[in-house]
């Protein structure tokens, strides 16, 4: 029976933890490795090797990846990580441990996460390719890319863009929710326009001379290392304060293939 890496998540519509974990699906394959994605969403169903969650089969020797799951008892499969990309959403010192081992995404996540005392590794999430671009032109014009809700604060984000003179704002991300009508809609206008989701992240950042990030809490800002490769400028927040991610994606899909072997 051949051995296989099935990736299971409680999420895998539009956001950050799905990207990470299409892109590692992606990346493992390409490595040779028999991984697939299973989510109970249908948004990632189309961009790696996936399935619907209700599909999931477990044999003894799958290795076995989870996210964002409290199971009541470990899976029977050969070897059970915790994949945590939470802070406060997913306590993992407050859940009765199914894994054998947690993947922490940098050390700062992993202190907040100081009441669990078992084995871990630390591994930031694989990066994607872009290119640095001639953003002349381009400075006063803002993006704010990311969820619209009372952690990521736009609201404040698009008032401290126009208090910097931005002579445009651009909000990429999905307008709906309470918080999106109360806080950002009344906002919007000829200069500050919800661009929406944008899947294709380079022409996003062909767009923009600069983005805001004004989070409550973060537990490792992508974004903030996009702006690093694209030569766009970050305006974050204390919560954005962690290192940009040095390693390259070889060096990150290595670590992986370390604890998945």
């Amino acid at each position: 029976m051949s051995k296989k890496i099935k990736i299971v998540s409680g999420w895998s519509n539009r956001g950050g933890s799905t990207v990470a974990f299409i892109r590692l699906t992606n990346f493992l394959n390409q490595a040779g490795y028999d991984a697939t994605f299973y989510g109970p969403h249908e948004w990632h169903l189309d961009k790696c090797n996936s399935d619907k969650i209700q599909n999931l089969q477990i044999e003894k020797n799958d290795t076995l990846i989870t996210h964002f799951l409290a199971l009541e008892s470990r899976p029977p499969a050969n070897k059970v990580i915790l994949s945590c990309h939470e802070k406060n959403l997913f306590e993992v010192g407050k859940i009765k441990q199914f894994w054998d081992e947690v993947v922490f995404l940098n050390e700062g996540h992993r202190e907040y996460h100081n009441e669990y005392n078992g084995p871990y590794t630390i591994i930031p999430n694989l990066k994607e390719e872009l290119l640095k671009k001639d953003k002349t032109g381009l400075e006063k014009i803002a993006g704010i890319i990311g969820s619209m809700d009372d952690n990521k604060q736009v609201h404040i984000s698009i008032q401290r863009a126009l208090n910097d003179g931005c002579e445009k704002v651009y909000i990429f991300g999905e307008p709906s929710g309470p918080y999106f009508e109360h806080y950002v809609k009344p906002l919007l206008s000829e200069q500050v326009i919800v661009k929406g989701f944008f899947e294709n992240k380079q022409e996003m950042y062909d767009m923009i001379g600069c983005v805001y990030h004004s989070s409550k809490s973060e537990v490792a800002t992508l974004v903030k290392d996009e702006c690093e490769t694209t030569g766009t400028i970050f305006n974050g927040n204390f919560a954005t304060n962690n290192p940009p991610v040095m390693l390259t994606n070889e060096e990150i899909i290595n670590k992986w293939i370390e604890i998945l072997n």
